[in-house]
């Protein structure tokens, strides 16, 4: 950024904007410009490069005061080009903000480039595998069978979540939050770090051990029989699919199916 160009208005405020009005401005202009959602635009890059320079110095009073002083000259006064300490449109935050990136974006772009995260997405649970056995005349005119397998059910005793229940009291390394806080100095200024507490793993209380029912899974398993259609023609070692009948998914997703290998005697 060029340093002619007037800094409140690079960040769309007004001279008297207070320091918070300076800060969402910030925030504002970060997510519209900032890289990672404008891979490869180099007039994105310049335009972020431009906002950083200016929050750089209207973020800290002193370099504000002597940038609303008639014939300022970032360059010569301590300014934007001496804060620098790298290259690249996050160049200038050696003073640097003291919000984190998942403040920035709001944790909705986890698992991006550039340190934000990405939310869990649902997983499919695995298929489960069974087997049974069936005359030549069953394979050929086709058949019914019942067939047992292994089948995880959600714990009852914890309610899946593999967890003994029990009063809590808030956890103590995070204060009941759930997340923790890292404070770290990089060539981006101060940078704050927010993530799932490892003591009470985002629940805020005190984690109290393992289900005793189902060992900490959240599931436990039980021997299942189920009604198969087995069509005509089938041959040996063909599978029938049952959809649903598989593990359990992850974060909320769908159960893997059932494969029911078939063995013509």
């Amino acid at each position: 950024m060029n340093n002619k160009h007037d800094y409140y208005e690079v960040l769309g405020v007004k001279r008297g904007a207070s320091e918070a009005e300076i800060k969402s401005a910030y925030r504002k202009m970060g997510k519209l410009y900032h890289p990672d959602t404008h891979p490869g635009d180099k007039e994105a890059a310049a335009k972020m490069t431009a906002v950083n320079e200016a929050y750089a110095v209207l973020s800290n009073p002193k370099k504000r005061t002597e940038y609303d002083q008639p014939g300022y000259s970032a360059a010569g006064s301590g300014g934007v080009n001496r804060a620098k300490k790298g290259s690249g449109p996050f160049a200038g935050f050696a003073g640097g903000a003291d919000f984190s990136f998942e403040d920035l974006f709001g944790g909705a772009f986890s698992g991006f480039p550039g340190g934000m995260k990405q939310a869990a997405e649902p997983k499919k649970g695995r298929d489960s595998e069974t087997s049974v056995r069936i005359s030549p005349s069953e394979a050929i005119s086709g058949t019914k069978k019942e067939v047992s397998f292994i089948f995880s059910e959600s714990c009852v005793a914890c309610g899946g979540t593999g967890s003994m229940s029990g009063e809590a009291e808030v956890c103590k390394r995070c204060n009941g939050s759930g997340k923790e806080r890292i404070m770290t100095q990089s060539a981006f200024g101060k940078m704050t770090k927010i993530s799932e507490c490892p003591a009470c793993f985002g629940k805020g209380k005190p984690n109290p051990g393992p289900c005793t029912k189902c060992h900490g899974k959240g599931h436990v398993d039980k021997n299942k029989k189920v009604l198969v259609k087995i069509p005509a023609g089938i041959r040996n070692g063909q599978a029938i699919s049952v959809k649903s009948m598989g593990k359990p998914g992850g974060q909320g997703g769908m159960r893997g199916n059932l494969l029911v290998k078939v063995v013509v005697q």
